[in-house]
């Protein structure tokens, strides 16, 4: 909104309205990469980056609480070191949950690390693209056994459950025979 005043005196006001469309796409986003690659490497790379930068500071963070527990357990210059020092429970689950604390820190950084490496390594910049990658090659494999095949583990797997002294469960034997018998017609 914008207001003038006209030379009589009396003020008029000017309104302008802005439309804004939005386009949405409904191709899927792996077929389509807006990016460049060297950005998109870049990208996976800083995830990497980052995750070695957690892990650095988080072995610092570990490394400076282990140097400080070290320097408390020195007794003091002016202390005698003929008692030894007591602790008691409530000391011992303060430390245990601090060290617990400090390996989760370690192995989440280590973790993000290890996303950042996997993700440049396979070429995964998003989810919809791990999403997408994964249905492919779940969908994408049909196994197929043939009949020979099956009945020769299953005669392989009989063999090793009669050298164990296994019994076949009831159901098999009478699915053998029936192989068997539709076999020999």
């Amino acid at each position: 909104m914008s207001g003038s005043t006209s030379p009589s005196g009396s003020q008029t006001t000017t309104t302008t309205t802005t439309t804004i469309t939005t386009v949405t796409s409904t191709e899927p986003s792996q077929e389509r990469f807006p990016e460049p690659s060297w950005t998109r490497t870049l990208k996976q790379f800083g995830f990497f980056i980052t995750g070695a930068g957690f892990l650095a500071a988080s072995v610092a963070v570990s490394r400076r609480s282990v140097i400080r527990r070290q320097l408390e357990s020195v007794p003091k210059f002016y202390s005698s070191n003929r008692s030894p020092v007591k602790f008691d429970s409530v000391d011992r689950s303060q430390m245990a949950a601090q060290a617990l604390g400090l390996a989760t820190l370690n192995v989440m950084s280590f973790g993000v690390m290890l996303l950042g490496g996997l993700s440049w390594g396979f070429d995964i910049s998003s989810v919809e693209e791990l999403q997408a990658r994964s249905r492919k090659v779940m969908r994408g494999r049909s196994v197929h056994v043939s009949p020979e095949d099956e009945a020769e583990m299953e005669a392989m797997v009989a063999d090793l459950m009669g050298r164990l002294g296994m019994r076949k469960p009831a159901g098999q034997e009478d699915a053998s025979q029936e192989k068997d018998a539709q076999k020999k017609d």
